[in-house]
């Protein structure tokens, strides 16, 4: 009976796995890898596009089109697009390592929004390989078209402490943007981390087909130490339209700021000081620019022991000086004001650029309040 027994575990063992060693190689047989996608990302509602997607044949077996061979898009992204399998040529035989481009047609969604899409090959419906990138289509309508231009604002920033930020997109639609007309910029992220979901246009901005519009609005870190993510999104009422800004993941540290200094005064030359600030400067010239910070410490500023910094980010040379001393022999009491006149260079590279200044004890104990944050356009 014993030795029974043993042949017979030892023939079901046999079995067993010569059928796992089976279901490996039919798994190693069929393999796949997509390569190329061409697709646009930007569709206009119910418009047919035509697509390419070039897929490489790792495993083991020839494609055919009899052997039920097909491109396809993933069923949990196909659901809306509806986009039928794309099969083989009825004489193509895809063999191990070659390649294969399919080409067919997509209609674009008929209502605006972000949507993925994501493909795979099939035998006889059923997927195998390696599926493709996702892709995130943008559809729109041909009025409210959009271009992300530019987001400016700080990769780490101090619980409590509010930060100056610029958001930029173009529009590329026929349709003229305005306040009343209710487009606006919308906080897509979590909405309960930040302080402010969306930014209304000012009043009397109008921003016509080509032209750019630029938020600038104050953001307030959040208390709790950590790392969130934001993104924001044109509006139009209650519909969103366009492509979105890049996820930006914004650190939150604890404040190392000490009191002691009050920011009192700026001035760059063609400052707007109406609401938010901003200046337009011209690339690669020279010009003189006033701090003013109040000593609310209880020590008397001298050269050597205080000095004013460049922030955002600290110690920048944006601006060819990252530091301003103070006169030999020159102290400010407590309660004192002390006013820094200086100039500075515009970077030679176009674009928007902070300017933003502290005071700092030493060289790395940041004192009091920053300067509030100038959005400076270099043209």
């Amino acid at each position: 009976m014993n030795i029974s027994f043993k042949k017979c575990f030892g023939f079901l063992l046999v079995i067993l796995l010569t059928s796992v060693s089976l279901n490996i190689q039919a798994e190693n047989a069929l393999d796949a890898i997509v390569t190329k996608i061409k697709i646009s990302q930007k569709m206009l509602v119910n418009k047919n596009y035509t697509a390419k997607i070039t897929v490489r044949n790792t495993g083991a077996t020839t494609w055919t089109r009899a052997n039920g061979f097909a491109l396809a898009a993933t069923s949990k992204t196909n659901k809306l697009w509806n986009i039928p399998r794309t099969l083989l040529e009825s004489n193509e035989r895809i063999k191990p390592g070659d390649t294969k481009t399919f080409k067919f047609g997509v209609t674009a969604l008929s209502r605006t929004g972000i949507y993925s899409l994501q493909f795979e090959m099939q035998k006889d419906g059923k997927s195998f390989g390696e599926k493709s990138k996702t892709q995130n289509i943008v559809v729109e309508t041909r009025s409210n078209r959009v271009k992300f231009i530019s987001q400016l604002l700080p990769n780490t920033m101090s619980a409590d402490e509010s930060y100056s930020v610029v958001v930029q997109f173009k529009n590329n639609g026929s349709s003229t943007w305005t306040r009343d007309g209710g487009y606006k910029l919308r906080l897509i992220s979590n909405r309960k981390v930040w302080n402010i979901s969306r930014v209304k246009m000012s009043k009397g901005d109008i921003v016509t087909p080509g032209d750019i519009a630029t938020f600038r609005f104050k953001l307030k870190a959040p208390s709790k130490l950590g790392t969130y993510p934001i993104q924001w999104r044109m509006q139009k009422g209650r519909v969103y339209f366009g492509e979105t800004t890049p996820v930006q993941n914004i650190t939150i540290t604890k404040s190392k700021v000490k009191k002691g200094a009050e920011f009192v005064y700026q001035n760059v030359p063609g400052l707007n000081k109406s609401g938010k600030l901003y200046a337009i400067l011209n690339a690669g010239e020279v010009y003189p620019v006033t701090l003013t910070f109040k000593n609310t410490s209880k020590k008397t500023w001298r050269q050597g022991l205080m000095a004013l910094n460049a922030q955002n980010p600290e110690n920048n040379m944006t601006w060819s000086v990252d530091r301003v001393e103070l006169r030999k022999n020159e102290s400010i009491k407590p309660g004192g004001i002390k006013t820094f006149n200086f100039k500075i260079i515009t970077p030679l590279t176009p674009g928007i650029y902070n300017f933003q200044w502290q005071m700092v004890e030493g060289f790395n104990n940041w004192i009091g309040a920053k300067s509030e944050n100038i959005a400076i356009t270099v043209k």
